[in-house]
């Protein structure tokens, strides 16, 4: 079954980049409509833009110069590889991280490009904390600042680790990665961001308007 995935993938590969390409104007364009449209919770977006403000600065101050911070954003990066790996049917057999010298996973199956990217767009951590309004209906706006906070360190760190040198980046292709990132970065941010704004509704509205901004100028540029 691996192996069947790993064919699959390697087979859409260049296809879902090429998509993604097309879809990059579509997802800001919602993106923004979504933060303009008032449907949301304006308390909850402000506490997640105050927690995603205060990692900010607390990066700028304490982190980027301690070997903490680099060992939990080495850390976070390697879960994403493992829990990838375990989606697309990988046995996982290791996980080293260290302080200084970036850390690494191992698994069985052979491995795919979407194992080696996922660390570069997908927000693992803040998974977690989007839970939260489910298990306690939203009663403490506050998660939304945690929520804010998490995601603030995953873009920075992403945006560290993600350099030409970078060997996943080599195993996907570096123009693969350069087509693909852009786009799946706003997607996973605007899923995040529409979703401290107004929860699952509002994420189903980010996702609608990306699907029928690209239909439209897509039937534009095809002349239908």
């Amino acid at each position: 079954m691996t192996g069947f995935i790993n064919i699959a993938l390697s087979a859409i590969k260049w296809p879902v980049a090429v998509l993604a390409m097309a879809a990059l104007p579509a997802l800001i364009i919602s993106l923004f409509q979504v933060l303009a449209s008032g449907q949301g919770n304006p308390t909850r977006l402000g506490l997640f833009l105050l927690g995603a403000l205060v990692y900010f600065f607390l990066d700028k101050l304490i982190f980027r110069r301690h070997a903490v911070g680099s060992w939990f954003s080495t850390f976070e990066h390697e879960v994403t590889h493992a829990v990838f790996a375990w989606l697309t049917l990988h046995r996982v057999t290791g996980m080293r991280v260290t302080y200084r010298k970036g850390g690494h996973v191992t698994f069985v199956g052979g491995g795919n490009w979407l194992i080696y990217i996922a660390p570069y767009w997908f927000p693992t951590l803040c998974i977690p904390l989007m839970f939260y309004p489910v298990f306690f209906n939203g009663s403490n706006p506050w998660w939304a600042g945690l929520l804010g906070f998490v995601f603030m360190f995953h873009h920075i760190s992403t945006w560290r680790e993600t350099h030409t040198d970078q060997s996943d980046l080599h195993e996907t292709g570096l123009v693969f990665a350069w087509m693909f990132l852009p786009p799946a970065n706003i997607l996973s941010a605007g899923i995040v961001i529409a979703y401290a704004y107004g929860h699952t509704a509002l994420v189903a509205t980010f996702l609608k308007l990306t699907f029928d901004t690209l239909s439209v100028y897509s039937a534009f540029l095809l002349g239908i």
